[in-house]
Protein backbone atom coordinates (compact mmCIF):
# COMPACT_ATOMS: atom_id res chain seq x y z
CA UNK A 1 0.00 0.00 0.00
CA UNK A 2 1.50 3.17 -1.05
CA UNK A 3 2.10 5.72 1.95
CA UNK A 4 0.84 8.96 1.73
CA UNK A 5 2.92 11.99 0.37
CA UNK A 6 4.53 14.49 3.14
CA UNK A 7 3.98 18.12 2.35
CA UNK A 8 7.31 19.07 0.89
CA UNK A 9 7.06 15.45 -1.84
CA UNK A 10 3.77 17.46 -2.69
CA UNK A 11 5.39 20.46 -3.44
CA UNK A 12 9.07 18.65 -5.17
CA UNK A 13 5.85 17.51 -7.54
CA UNK A 14 4.40 20.20 -8.08
CA UNK A 15 8.05 22.01 -8.92
CA UNK A 16 8.84 19.39 -11.29
CA UNK A 17 5.55 19.38 -13.38
CA UNK A 18 5.53 23.12 -13.45
CA UNK A 19 8.95 22.95 -14.70
CA UNK A 20 10.48 25.13 -11.63
CA UNK A 21 13.28 24.66 -9.26
CA UNK A 22 12.28 24.31 -5.76
CA UNK A 23 14.75 24.48 -2.41
CA UNK A 24 13.87 23.12 0.95
CA UNK A 25 14.94 21.47 3.71
CA UNK A 26 13.83 19.55 6.80
CA UNK A 27 15.35 19.44 10.23
CA UNK A 28 14.75 17.69 13.57
CA UNK A 29 15.77 18.83 16.82
CA UNK A 30 17.35 16.96 19.45
CA UNK A 31 14.98 15.06 21.92
CA UNK A 32 15.37 14.39 25.61
CA UNK A 33 14.08 12.92 28.80
CA UNK A 34 12.40 16.47 29.77
CA UNK A 35 11.41 16.86 25.96
CA UNK A 36 10.43 13.63 24.37
CA UNK A 37 8.67 14.92 21.39
CA UNK A 38 10.09 14.78 17.70
CA UNK A 39 9.94 18.55 16.49
CA UNK A 40 10.73 20.03 12.91
CA UNK A 41 12.22 22.70 11.41
CA UNK A 42 10.86 22.93 7.42
CA UNK A 43 10.96 24.94 4.48
CA UNK A 44 10.26 25.40 1.46
CA UNK A 45 11.21 28.03 -1.73
CA UNK A 46 10.00 27.89 -5.47
CA UNK A 47 10.27 30.78 -6.94
CA UNK A 48 7.51 31.67 -9.99
CA UNK A 49 10.23 31.52 -13.30
CA UNK A 50 13.90 31.05 -13.90
CA UNK A 51 14.31 34.86 -13.31
CA UNK A 52 12.05 34.70 -10.73
CA UNK A 53 9.92 37.91 -9.50
CA UNK A 54 7.67 36.33 -6.89
CA UNK A 55 7.98 32.92 -4.41
CA UNK A 56 5.95 30.59 -3.21
CA UNK A 57 7.50 30.06 0.09
CA UNK A 58 6.08 27.89 3.22
CA UNK A 59 8.46 27.33 6.64
CA UNK A 60 7.28 25.44 9.49
CA UNK A 61 8.88 25.58 12.89
CA UNK A 62 7.25 23.33 15.57
CA UNK A 63 9.35 24.96 18.44
CA UNK A 64 8.36 28.24 17.39
CA UNK A 65 5.35 30.45 17.98
CA UNK A 66 3.33 33.13 15.68
CA UNK A 67 2.86 33.96 12.07
CA UNK A 68 6.24 33.67 11.59
CA UNK A 69 6.75 29.55 13.40
CA UNK A 70 3.56 28.70 10.64
CA UNK A 71 3.14 29.92 7.15
CA UNK A 72 2.52 29.81 3.38
CA UNK A 73 2.42 31.31 0.14
CA UNK A 74 3.53 33.96 -2.68
CA UNK A 75 6.02 36.69 -1.64
CA UNK A 76 7.85 39.62 -4.00
CA UNK A 77 9.91 42.59 -2.84
CA UNK A 78 8.32 45.92 -2.57
CA UNK A 79 10.09 49.04 -1.91
CA UNK A 80 8.68 49.78 1.49
CA UNK A 81 10.58 50.62 4.72
CA UNK A 82 11.44 47.82 6.60
CA UNK A 83 9.89 49.53 9.59
CA UNK A 84 5.86 49.07 7.57
CA UNK A 85 3.55 47.20 8.56
CA UNK A 86 0.86 46.18 6.95
CA UNK A 87 -2.45 43.55 7.21
CA UNK A 88 -5.60 42.90 5.06
CA UNK A 89 -8.36 40.43 5.93
CA UNK A 90 -11.73 39.76 4.97
CA UNK A 91 -14.68 40.94 7.30
CA UNK A 92 -15.89 37.55 8.94
CA UNK A 93 -19.20 37.21 10.97
CA UNK A 94 -17.45 38.61 13.91
CA UNK A 95 -16.74 41.72 12.37
CA UNK A 96 -20.56 42.59 11.60
CA UNK A 97 -22.10 41.30 14.43
CA UNK A 98 -19.76 43.33 17.17
CA UNK A 99 -18.73 46.53 16.92
CA UNK A 100 -16.44 47.03 19.75
CA UNK A 101 -13.68 45.09 17.00
CA UNK A 102 -10.86 47.13 15.93
CA UNK A 103 -12.05 48.61 13.02
CA UNK A 104 -9.79 49.38 10.13
CA UNK A 105 -7.40 52.18 10.57
CA UNK A 106 -7.20 52.85 6.69
CA UNK A 107 -10.25 53.56 4.02
CA UNK A 108 -9.64 53.51 0.16
CA UNK A 109 -12.86 55.44 -0.35
CA UNK A 110 -14.07 52.97 -2.13
CA UNK A 111 -17.12 52.01 -0.46
CA UNK A 112 -17.57 48.18 -2.26
CA UNK A 113 -13.59 47.24 -1.20
CA UNK A 114 -13.73 48.77 2.46
CA UNK A 115 -17.04 47.34 3.17
CA UNK A 116 -15.53 44.23 3.10
CA UNK A 117 -12.08 44.78 3.93
CA UNK A 118 -10.23 44.87 7.45
CA UNK A 119 -7.05 46.96 7.08
CA UNK A 120 -4.65 47.35 10.06
CA UNK A 121 -1.34 49.85 9.24
CA UNK A 122 1.24 51.98 10.52
CA UNK A 123 1.92 53.76 7.24
CA UNK A 124 -0.58 55.70 5.88
CA UNK A 125 1.31 56.82 2.91
CA UNK A 126 2.74 53.77 1.91
CA UNK A 127 -0.91 52.07 2.25
CA UNK A 128 -2.20 54.63 0.04
CA UNK A 129 0.59 54.07 -2.93
CA UNK A 130 -0.28 50.42 -2.48
CA UNK A 131 -3.50 49.87 -2.03
CA UNK A 132 -5.69 53.30 -3.64
CA UNK A 133 -5.25 51.76 -7.23
CA UNK A 134 -8.42 49.84 -8.38
CA UNK A 135 -6.49 47.24 -10.38
CA UNK A 136 -4.94 46.70 -7.49
CA UNK A 137 -8.09 46.27 -5.39
CA UNK A 138 -9.78 44.47 -7.77
CA UNK A 139 -6.85 41.63 -7.25
CA UNK A 140 -6.79 41.76 -3.81
CA UNK A 141 -10.70 40.75 -4.14
CA UNK A 142 -10.24 37.91 -6.33
CA UNK A 143 -7.21 36.62 -4.10
CA UNK A 144 -9.87 36.25 -0.93
CA UNK A 145 -12.62 34.75 -2.60
CA UNK A 146 -10.40 31.42 -3.93
CA UNK A 147 -9.60 30.42 -0.38
CA UNK A 148 -10.98 32.22 2.99
CA UNK A 149 -7.56 31.57 4.80
CA UNK A 150 -5.89 34.23 2.48
CA UNK A 151 -4.73 37.15 3.91
CA UNK A 152 -2.68 39.88 2.55
CA UNK A 153 0.22 41.72 3.76
CA UNK A 154 3.06 43.99 3.39
CA UNK A 155 6.04 42.78 5.91
CA UNK A 156 3.49 40.89 8.05
CA UNK A 157 5.73 37.83 7.77
CA UNK A 158 9.66 37.82 8.35
CA UNK A 159 11.31 35.73 5.43
CA UNK A 160 14.37 33.93 6.06
CA UNK A 161 15.12 31.29 3.62
CA UNK A 162 15.22 33.21 0.79
CA UNK A 163 18.13 35.20 -0.07
CA UNK A 164 16.49 37.62 -2.64
CA UNK A 165 13.83 38.64 0.01
CA UNK A 166 16.17 38.23 3.21
CA UNK A 167 16.23 41.85 4.91
CA UNK A 168 14.14 43.00 2.13
CA UNK A 169 10.45 44.60 2.47
CA UNK A 170 8.02 42.04 1.06
CA UNK A 171 4.00 41.87 -0.31
CA UNK A 172 2.77 38.56 0.71
CA UNK A 173 -0.39 36.21 -0.06
CA UNK A 174 -0.45 33.91 2.17
CA UNK A 175 -2.40 32.07 4.92
CA UNK A 176 -1.02 30.46 8.52
CA UNK A 177 -0.81 27.27 10.40
CA UNK A 178 -1.06 25.22 7.44
CA UNK A 179 0.77 25.03 4.20
CA UNK A 180 -0.90 25.86 0.92
CA UNK A 181 -0.43 22.44 -1.32
CA UNK A 182 -3.10 22.58 -3.94
CA UNK A 183 -1.25 23.22 -7.85
CA UNK A 184 -3.97 24.96 -8.97
CA UNK A 185 -4.33 27.10 -6.12
CA UNK A 186 -0.98 28.43 -6.05
CA UNK A 187 -0.65 28.82 -10.22
CA UNK A 188 -3.45 31.25 -9.80
CA UNK A 189 -1.51 33.10 -6.73
CA UNK A 190 1.37 33.25 -8.56
CA UNK A 191 -0.66 34.95 -11.72
CA UNK A 192 -2.43 37.02 -9.16
CA UNK A 193 0.81 38.60 -7.18
CA UNK A 194 2.28 39.33 -10.57
CA UNK A 195 -0.51 41.47 -11.71
CA UNK A 196 -0.03 43.10 -8.37
CA UNK A 197 3.38 43.68 -8.97
CA UNK A 198 3.58 45.06 -12.17
CA UNK A 199 0.61 47.17 -11.47
CA UNK A 200 3.24 48.64 -8.41
CA UNK A 201 5.70 49.14 -10.73
CA UNK A 202 3.38 51.88 -12.94
CA UNK A 203 1.78 53.32 -10.20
Amino acid sequence: METDKSAIELLQAFASQSNREINFSKKHYPTSALNPRLLTQSYVVIPNQTRPTSFFMSYCDLKGFGDNAFYSGIFFEIPTPLSTLIRIREKDILDKLNPFLKKSTYKTRNRAFDSRMVISENDFSWTNKIFYSTQIQNAILEILQLDNRLRIGVNAIELKHEPALEGKSNFGIYITGEWLLEEALIEKLFALSEEIRKQLILN
